[in-house]
């Protein structure tokens, strides 16, 4: 892959998220019952698709991502690996804008549905393609912990107000990221709101409590992750070798800065 990502330092980076992505995705893929058809929400430059393409050459795999104004990288990326992979083929549009009669076995999305405009739709969608038996894997942020993982800030009250209060490093991030417009696309989803919607649809929901501990090993194991979590990683490293990553795997979703959430139609009968 390092002809396709030539900047080493994005290299190195996406290759770090891909590596998370892929721990947490392979226990779906099963020995026994590898989905054949998989579907990535948000693919961003196709690093985990090209990744999971290369290890399961039998299965296909499709990656939405909206490509806009700026982001020709983007582009170019997902070209040069839709041209290496026969199979992964990538859809250019947001998730909310999918209309498609493929079904999938299995779907998931990666840091993601904070930043839908609307992660209710979204999840519709997402089961409305899904073949029978097969599961939706969300990943990202949740918000009922008071604290924003992008920006390493603690949420004061509401988004209007942690912005007025914080705008001055917000604003130097986005810049020094190139990440313009990072703060105004997320949505401050959390597991208590996926939960209602889930119920309020008859959904099959799960969420897989232990993410959290791996989320702490993670800090002690990824240096450029715990440099992006600065803030609290040297806190949150200790508190892990003191055995807070035992005390998270009992306590419900809610109290996680970070979820996994598997969700099925309820027609579905397969176990998680």
């Amino acid at each position: 892959m390092a002809e396709i990502f030539k900047d080493e330092e994005q290299s190195a980076r996406l290759r770090a998220e891909a590596e998370f992505g892929q721990r947490e995705i392979q226990p779906f893929f099963e020995d026994d019952n590898l989905p054949g058809s998989v579907l990535e929400v948000g693919c961003g430059t196709g690093f985990l698709l090209s990744q999971l393409a290369e290890k399961y050459k039998d299965s296909s795999f499709s990656g939405v991502e909206p490509i806009g104004s700026g982001f020709s990288q983007f582009e170019d990326t997902l070209n040069a690996i839709e041209s290496r992979y026969t199979n992964i083929t990538f859809i250019r549009k947001r998730i909310e804008d999918v209309k498609s009669d493929e079904k999938y076995d299995l779907i998931y999305s990666v840091n993601v549905f904070e930043h839908l405009d609307d992660w209710r739709e979204a999840i519709d969608i997402c089961l409305s393609m899904l073949n029978i038996n097969g599961r939706l894997v969300i990943l990202c942020p949740n918000y009922w912990i008071p604290y924003e993982s992008h920006f390493s800030l603690p949420i004061i009250g509401s988004k209007s107000l942690t912005y007025k209060i914080f705008s001055k490093k917000i604003l130097e991030m986005e810049e020094a990221y190139d990440a313009h417009g990072l703060w105004k696309s997320l949505n401050f989803v959390t597991a208590p709101q996926i939960k209602k919607y889930c119920h309020s649809r008859d959904y099959t929901l799960e969420f897989d409590t232990a993410v959290m501990a791996r989320m702490l090993d993670r800090l002690d194991e990824d240096p450029e992750f715990k440099k992006r979590q600065s803030a609290l990683a040297t806190i949150a490293i200790i508190a892990n070798r003191c055995g807070a990553g035992f005390v998270l795997r009992s306590l419900p979703a809610r109290w996680g800065a970070y979820m996994k959430a598997v969700i099925r139609a309820k027609t579905s009968t397969a176990s998680i």
